[in-house]
């Protein structure tokens, strides 16, 4: 099953996922200098984003713990402090979900522009040339650690092949204080995949744009090198037209 659907598993405890604030057509419509300051610009935020919201994540997950160690079952909560723990929580669960989301959307979006920049820069070295793969290699592996993540808290994958499933699976594990563990301690692993990938995609970001940026003072250098050429030639044959 595809990660995406397990992302959603998180964000549909009580609610269906938002629709993520990013949008891959966004940077598509855009010409290839406003793709890269978008993508650039956009990772750098979500990192920021990521961040915040793990924190958080681990904040109200230990709340979580701490409380159902005082009692047998969180069932037995007062209703005001059981909200005041398990309702953030769940926002924040659906926060990260978004930011998972259009960091995906990023890593498609960098896949793109890759391609782009390998096409107009055809004499640039292979951090251009592999760019759109490196993009692609990211995708593939934040994916694989976010489902690692998760199944590591017992989410098997069979449980979660559609939305309806996935709701039906999360509300069963709800109804008992483990199973509430069970989706705290799998947003924390989530959180912490989200934000090293989100961490790892600026990495990748930073690398394309420097790359660009020094192929393109590369080529401006050699266009002074020859037009500097082509005017001492000038020159010196200009002198030798005088000549009686």
């Amino acid at each position: 099953m595809r990660i995406k659907s397990k992302a959603i598993v998180l964000s549909t405890v009580l609610a269906l996922l938002p629709a993520p604030a990013f949008a891959v057509s966004e940077v598509a419509g855009a010409t290839l200098p406003e793709q890269i300051v978008q993508e650039g610009t956009s990772v750098e935020q979500l990192a920021k984003q990521a961040q915040e919201v793990s924190t958080q994540i681990d904040m109200y997950a230990n709340d979580l713990e701490r409380y159902q160690n005082m009692v047998t079952n969180t069932l037995n909560m007062p209703a005001g402090v059981y909200a005041q723990i398990w309702n953030p929580l769940v926002g924040s669960i659906q926060k990260l979900t978004s930011i998972y989301s259009q960091a995906q959307a990023l890593g498609y979006a960098g896949q793109n522009i890759g391609a782009q920049l390998a096409q107009e820069y055809q004499g640039a070295g292979n951090s251009i040339k592999n760019l759109s793969q490196v993009y692609a290699n990211w995708n593939e592996t934040t994916n694989t650690d976010m489902a690692d993540a998760l199944e590591s808290q017992h989410l098997a994958a069979q449980n979660f092949a559609t939305q309806d499933a996935s709701m039906q699976t999360i509300l069963n594990a709800a109804k008992t204080a483990q199973g509430r563990e069970q989706v705290a301690a799998a947003a924390v692993a989530a959180a912490n995949v989200t934000t090293k990938s989100i961490q790892q995609l600026e990495q990748i970001t930073m690398a394309g744009e420097d790359a660009r940026m020094a192929y393109e003072r590369q080529m401006k250098a050699r266009e002074n090198v020859t037009g500097q050429l082509a005017q001492d030639g000038l020159l010196s044959g200009g002198s030798n037209t005088i000549l009686p």
